[in-house]
């Protein structure tokens, strides 16, 4: 049996099970909501379905809500989403028809000149600024981890990565089911790599000619004083001004997209590891929609709160349609638009980095028990 809610401005939650002698087992939680703290993730999803295990599944909506409300740790906030809309597709997975409310959260957005200010202390940072060079799926997630290791330790200042892929795959969010999101014997078929990165969110297709990719690497208190949505709309306000100044009418779309008024343009996750927030965005340059759709399993709950758009396709404006630029241009702009502002020096990715790096591609992210840790 399966449940889905899709919270009117907010994430995907899905909850799966099966009945034993009238009693919920094989609990699977599943989504591209966010966990914070992120480390805490996987410990949330075995809190949240050890409350739901041998349970009869008669319970009303707010009895789960009760039951899921006490299972969440006290200092764990679920964004995107929350315990009331798990508690809705568990009733839904029975046959329920039950509705949630719309998740409010512009009030957290800075307007421009309290952005202006939050960003006022960040030319103080000795930034390393990394050229995009082009690399397997895995190797970049996993790098993704080394470089908050490096800034952690002091022994890289604040960082901003680009990315290049060298062979088109689905990116998965922390917490979200393959099953659910690839049609696998597509992407075996096509030969196109499934990668589980670090931070939550949702699935991403990924072409090496078709996505823009960009790091930063910060220490936490660059964000002092912000909530974590806030600090998603800090953290895009540069690359919103360099696409502005390419003429694309860019904006902050909470909790975590860049948009304009052709539709999506890109998403953001974050990650925080030892007073470090890795904050990284993919947005889209050009796109191969039935490709897309044939990889991805994009769901009708998914779409349900964006009336007017016909499929999954026509959410995206990718950057190539809108301003005609090479996709190197786009990125040489971007690039030089964040070193104006904020200064830095022109870094390379260092052999000890890249040695990590490979290390971590074998034992997690180019391996299967991460890749599919939840199936």
């Amino acid at each position: 049996m399966r449940g889905e809610c899709k919270t009117p401005g907010g994430k995907l939650i899905a909850v799966e099970y099966q009945l034993q002698n009238e009693r919920m087992h094989q609990i699977r939680i599943s989504g591209d909501f966010f966990v914070h703290p992120d480390a805490q993730s996987r410990e949330v999803l075995h809190r949240l379905a050890s409350a739901i295990y041998d349970r009869h599944n008669d319970l009303t909506l707010q009895q789960w809500h009760h039951v899921l409300e006490s299972a969440l740790p006290w200092n764990v906030e679920l964004l995107g989403t929350s315990t009331r809309a798990l508690a809705v597709a568990l009733c839904r997975a029975r046959g329920d028809t039950v509705e949630i409310e719309q998740f409010s959260q512009h009030e957290e957005q800075f307007n421009s000149l309290e952005v202006a200010e939050k960003l006022t202390v960040w030319p103080s940072q000795s930034w390393h600024l990394i050229p995009e060079i082009a690399l397997p799926p895995a190797m970049n997630v996993a790098l993704d981890e080394v470089l908050c290791q490096q800034v952690a330790s002091g022994k890289r200042p604040a960082t901003l990565r680009f990315w290049r892929w060298t062979e088109q795959a689905v990116i998965l969010g922390r917490c979200q089911s393959v099953l659910n999101e690839v049609d696998v014997e597509v992407a075996r078929e096509k030969d196109i790599q499934l990668v589980r990165r670090m931070t939550g969110g949702g699935a991403m297709f990924l072409q090496p000619h078709g996505a823009i990719t960009y790091s930063l690497y910060l220490p936490e208190a660059l964000l002092k004083g912000m909530s974590v949505r806030q600090s998603y709309q800090i953290c895009e306000a540069w690359v919103i001004e360099g696409l502005r100044k390419l003429g694309v009418d860019a904006y902050h779309a909470p909790l975590n997209d860049i948009a304009c008024s052709m539709g999506k343009i890109g998403g953001a996750a974050q990650a925080r590891r030892n007073s470090v927030v890795l904050h990284h965005t993919t947005m889209a340059y050009e796109m191969d929609p039935g490709e897309m759709v044939r990889v991805l399993r994009i769901g009708r709950e998914k779409l349900s709160d964006k009336p007017a758009i016909a499929s999954a396709a026509k959410r995206v404006s990718p950057l190539a349609r809108q301003t005609g630029l090479p996709r190197e241009a786009i990125v040489s702009s971007l690039f030089e638009h964040f070193r104006n502002q904020f200064g830095g020096t022109v870094s390379s990715l260092w052999p000890d980095e890249m040695q990590v790096a490979h290390e971590l591609v074998m034992k997690k992210y180019g391996n299967d028990v991460w890749t599919y840790e939840i199936a």
